[in-house]
């Protein structure tokens, strides 16, 4: 079964309907996929606890989706922890697109959705994006993305550097950073540094 799109005969070069891809077609990889379509990158104890699953699980994943060439794994350091991030590669992303595309067009023989109010309207850059935009979610509940993080992070070494906290609490801050899962838990961490407009999506401050 091709990974991508299909040409129809001729050579006229016109996409078919989008295939099912039988890297993304496992149950895992489709959910880390999915996971990993809605961020810049994804910490491997975010993406494991999102999905609850093991550690052996999600590596053993993650290693047949970046051997596909549609992850990226990416090694580092935060303090002296080693953590490891996970990001799509534009082929993995296009796979995966088309891997949602190809569910779509058989769920419609049935008269639904895989993309909700949307679903058709067309196919969008973002699929992922476009099913968001129609998401009411409280946003204490909100899941805090990597993009989250980092400017949490800014925010606790810009503080460090002015004086407001010292290195020990930078210490402390960051590694419940980069462990909480909600903007709400985020907030908290910063709300002495009265910033936490910084987050995207954060919720208002309490009075």
């Amino acid at each position: 079964m091709d990974v991508h799109e299909d040409r129809a005969p001729g050579g006229d070069g016109e996409p078919m309907t989008p295939q099912l891809d039988p890297v993304i077609h496992a149950t895992t990889r489709l959910q880390i996929a999915s996971l990993l379509a809605a961020a810049d990158e994804a910490e491997f104890a975010f993406v494991r606890d999102s999905l609850d699953i093991s550690d052996s699980v999600l590596s053993k994943h993650a290693s047949a989706l970046e051997a596909a060439g549609y992850v990226k794994i990416r090694k580092g350091h935060v303090g002296k922890r080693p953590r490891t991030w996970f990001s799509l590669t534009r082929a993995g992303r296009e796979a995966y697109q088309n891997h949602v595309a190809a569910l779509q067009a058989i769920v419609a023989q049935s008269g639904l959705s895989v993309l909700g109010p949307r679903g058709g309207q067309g196919w969008s850059n973002d699929l992922v994006g476009a099913v968001m935009e129609d998401a009411v979610i409280d946003p204490h509940d909100i899941r805090a993305g990597d993009q989250d993080r980092g400017k949490v992070a800014e925010m606790l070494h810009v503080a460090v550097s002015d004086g407001r906290i010292t290195m020990d609490e930078l210490t402390e801050r960051i590694e419940r950073t980069y462990t909480a899962r909600t903007v709400g838990e985020l907030a908290a961490i910063v709300a002495d540094l009265r910033q936490t407009n910084v987050l995207s999506s954060s919720p208002p401050p309490m009075s």
